[in-house]
Order: structure tokens, then sequence, then C-alpha cells
């Protein structure tokens, strides 16, 4: 297994900035997932990974090796993409053997390894089918059985989850996290969806334009996101908007938001505008006997708990998570916000996190 450094990384096509990254070091056996919207450069950054785009300049290092101009063969890296790339004239026991046969690795050998994956990955009961006989997650599952049997310095994983349906994704994830960790191999995992990140990351970075816009534990891009950007992309429901007034009270601050007043101590508000946006989470906005009154509106029940708007002013409905089912629209009741992010809405970028507010 390998650690993964890249620097001054940079990838141009057709005068076109797809990737940039100045300095990213992904330490051996770590589960990295990349985050972003689409053209983010997420497969980009893949494929420079595994040799199989050029870089513009930059370098790319394996334990400290540079591998920049290394042939992808000789990289030691394995793929798993989103699309199934089982061939579909050989059975699951040939596709998992293909790497190491063109490498004219001994038959005996061969069979040791293949048997091997397949006890580990539980398909062993899959070897004689044909990828076509096998539902989305066992073809993922023999995806990864022929790029591990080859015991890769690196594993790049492209979306792998992407077309499988809700529930089999969750079993997929739990699955493909106890198998990096079982392997302990160095991992970046590419996805659209923050809830791959949450799940099973070590560390998060979220692209976008090419760029990593932050990088850390999911926990801490959920709890402290640098920008609105990021903060749209970790937690679900997503994170809601409300423009706010910030005023100086020395020695901190007031943010206030309709009815809501919020005493701020965070230096980063020094110098913030007057307005800013505040973000807020469903899950944040609690009922509480002593905080402020608002009215409720529409609301929805999914079997565990609720969701139902607030009218945080006027002009702009937020919503809260219920413990049950949401109270009856119209209904009058107090909540507190927990948990306040503050941004600059000039730059979209964080400049406060405050804890608990007044009401």
């Amino acid at each position: 297994m390998a650690s993964i450094n890249l620097e001054h990384l940079r990838v141009v096509r057709d005068d076109r900035l797809l990737l940039a990254i100045d300095d990213l070091e992904v330490p051996d056996g770590e589960l990295l997932v990349v985050i972003g919207p689409s053209g983010a450069g997420k497969t980009t950054l893949l494929r420079a990974i595994a040799g199989l785009d050029e870089v513009t300049s930059g370098s790319i290092s394996f334990d400290g090796v540079d591998i920049t101009t290394v042939a992808t063969r000789d990289r030691g890296v394995a793929m798993v993409f989103q699309e199934s790339s089982l061939f579909p004239f050989m059975n699951v026991r040939r596709n998992v053997a293909f790497p190491l046969e063109i490498r004219k690795t001994p038959k005996d050998e061969i069979d040791s390894r293949v048997e091997a994956e397949a006890r580990v990955l539980a398909i062993e009961h899959l070897l004689a089918k044909q990828p076509g006989q096998l539902g989305a997650g066992h073809q993922q599952l023999a995806e990864a059985a022929r790029a591990l049997v080859r015991v890769p310095q690196v594993f790049l994983m492209d979306e792998p989850l992407a077309r499988l349906d809700a529930q089999l994704r969750v079993e997929m994830r739990r699955e493909f996290r106890l198998l990096q960790q079982g392997y302990n191999v160095t991992t970046v995992f590419v996805t659209n969806d923050q809830q791959d990140a949450m799940v099973m990351a070590d560390r998060v970075a979220v692209l976008r334009d090419g760029w990593i816009q932050q990088l850390g534990p999911p926990l801490s891009l959920y709890r402290e996101p640098a920008s609105k950007f990021v903060a749209q992309f970790i937690g679900s429901p997503p994170m809601q908007f409300v423009p706010a007034q910030l005023t100086v009270d020395a020695p901190g601050f007031w943010v206030t938001c309709g009815p809501f007043r919020i005493r701020a101590w965070s230096p980063g508000l020094a110098g913030g505008p007057e307005t800013v946006e505040i973000g807020i989470r469903a899950e944040d906005i609690v009922e509480d006997p002593g905080g402020t009154e608002v009215e409720i509106g529409s609301g929805y029940y999914v079997g565990s708990h609720g969701f139902a708007q607030i009218r945080l002013t006027p002009d702009h409905w937020v919503e809260m998570r219920t413990p049950g089912i949401p109270p009856a629209p119209g209904t009058i009741t107090r909540v507190r916000m927990r948990h306040v992010h503050v941004f600059d809405p000039r730059t979209g970028r964080a400049i406060g996190h405050l804890d608990d507010s007044d009401g």
C-alpha cells in the first residue's frame, strides 16, 4: 500500500483548467472521498492519479516516489467504475483472474488468489456465473475482486454506487468500507452523494471547478463548513439560508433574523457586512418552551421523524425536524436555534459558527 502526494498539480485541456491541486496528501490506508458537482474535476483527479490523463504540470508521488510519467500498468493502481467493465463473455472467475493472466502469473497462484478474493467478498457461489446473470451489487463486488486480486498500492473508485437503488446503496457502502479497512488499502472514492461521504470517509475533499474548497473529516465539514458551497454538499436535508442583520455590541455581536436575536462572540464577524446570511440545518431548530414563538406551516412525516416549515420572517420559511408527526399548519409553537452558521453574502465564505441562541 502507499501514500499519495499531489503537488502543484494542473490539468489543462483546450485552454480550460480542469484540475488545480496545490498540495494534497492521502496517507497510507486512508479512504478519501472526493465530492462535488458534475464537472468539478473529480474523475479528472482519479484519471490523473491512475495515469490515464496526462498532467500539464506538477507531480504525483506514491510513498515519496515520483510516478508522474510512469505508465498506468506500472503504477500499482486499481480502478472500479460506475458502469460495469466486466467482460460479458467471461464468467466471474475468469474476470477476476484476468489481471493475473495477462501478467503470466502461474495458474496455481491465480486459482488460489481468485478463491481468496471470492471468500473475502462472499462471491464464491458466483464464480461460475456470467456477468449478465448478476445483480448490480454483485457486479460491483466482482469488479472489486478483480481490482484487488492484483494487490494494488492504490484503489480508485469512480462513483461505483451511482447505479444502485437506495437500499442496495446503503448495503454496498458498508461492504466497500469494510473491504477497504480489511485490506488497509489507500483509497480515493469519487461520488456525487454526500451520504457516501458521511458514512464512508476518513476525510472528505469538496471539489469545485477543479479546486479543493475544503478538506477534512466529515464531521468537521458538517459542523464548520468553510463556505455556503460546502454547506450545500454536506448534510441532509441541505442547509437553509436566510438574510440576517449583524450589529456590533462590544465585546460581541448580535445576529438578528426576524424575531430571533443570536448573541455572537466569533472573532470572524469583526469587519463583516451589516447584512449577512445565516445557514440553519433542520435538525438544529428544536422546540423549546422558553424559545421564540413561530408559526408552523406545511409538514410531512417520514416514519422515524417529521419535518415542518416554520416562518422566520414574512418572506422566509425554513424547515425544522420534529421527533414525531409534525404539528398541524397554523400551530404556534416556540423554538430555539442551537447552531447557526454565518456567511458573508459577498463571498459566500463562512465568518462564524454560533452555538445556542438566546431565542
